[in-house]
């Protein structure tokens, strides 16, 4: 977690740095003297991961057990697009929704709550993926073939994650036995809801070719999650909330057939954390400190129209 604090601060400065450096120079866009609109539909293959450390209500940093649902790999659809003013101010904005499957989660817990340490297995299918980013931004530099501009918005990202069965692979018999791969024991569901701020950029490399990536931190981001312990009606579910920070990058490239009609492909990665967050099971007095952690990586291929009006 450390290493990715230094990473988003080091993103953070450099958004700063090129900020000033901007507004040192007063390098503000021509007039275009048109609107500019540009509207696409995306196939997002995308992997996840999403971690959840529980501690001790009592002993703040004696862990009790360490939830990771990863290896799942996603498909969802997606409508973008992005509309230019002639004084540089812009509005962009994407949403997508699909489903992922495969992959495993893996449920350990700790001496000295849990003897001896227990490690088990269940299968992961039938989970979600839904999101979406609006942002609002200014093109604050433009040459022949460049375009750069700085932008400010909102995320909204929930996954969730089902396991069925419960094979136990090491420690003692946490599962008592062995349950079928066919039953649902363990669901996570996590919204995420975070502030954007960050850069992004145009270069066309050719007369048609042109590479577009962006940089964002995620300031604040805010946790709304529960969990569902299917065969424990006492934490059926039990809710968990937090605040945290992350950081996005995205990058593609993009081919235009004619004036108006563009295919490209990019990949993006996405990484949200918590700083502060806690649960309350039933019969403790105090409340335990969580530390989620959430990784999507993958691929796109798009499709676009562009217009001026």
């Amino acid at each position: 977690m450390a290493r990715s604090r230094r990473l988003a601060g080091y993103l953070a400065a450099g958004l700063t740095v090129a900020a000033t450096q901007v507004a040192a120079n007063d390098l503000s866009p021509p007039a275009a003297g048109s609107w500019q609109a540009e509207f696409g539909a995306r196939a997002f293959f995308s992997g996840g991961r999403l971690q959840k450390d529980l501690y001790d209500p009592d002993v703040r940093r004696q862990m009790n057990s360490r939830l990771t649902y990863g290896g799942t790999a996603a498909t969802t659809g997606e409508l973008f697009g992005r509309i230019d003013s002639p004084t540089g101010w812009f509005v962009r904005g994407y949403a997508g929704i699909g489903s992922h499957a495969g992959g495993l989660l893996t449920d350990e817990d700790y001496p000295p709550e849990t003897l001896p340490y227990s490690k088990t297995h269940s299968s992961l299918r039938n989970g979600n993926i839904d999101y979406g980013s609006l942002d609002v931004g200014l093109t604050i530099w433009r040459s022949a073939g460049i375009r750069l501009g700085a932008f400010a918005g909102i995320h909204h990202f929930k996954e969730k994650y089902n396991g069925y069965g419960c094979l136990q692979v090491s420690g003692g018999n946490f599962c008592g036995v062995t349950i079928p791969f066919s039953v649902l024991t363990l669901s996570e569901t996590a919204r995420w809801t975070s502030l954007r701020i960050g850069l992004v950029g145009d270069v066309m490399l050719t007369e048609r070719l042109k590479l577009t990536a962006d940089a964002a931190v995620l300031p604040y981001s805010r946790l709304s999650a529960f969990d569902n312990h299917w065969m424990r009606p006492d934490i059926n579910p039990m809710s968990e909330n937090g605040q945290g920070y992350g950081f996005q990058f995205e990058a593609s490239l993009t081919y235009k057939l004619t004036d108006a009609f563009s295919l490209g492909a990019g990949g993006r990665y996405w990484y949200h954390a918590t700083t502060g967050a806690k649960t309350r099971f039933p019969t403790e007095p105090n409340a335990s400190h969580l530390d989620f952690r959430s990784e999507r990586w993958g691929a796109f291929l798009q499709a676009s129209y562009r217009t001026t009006f």
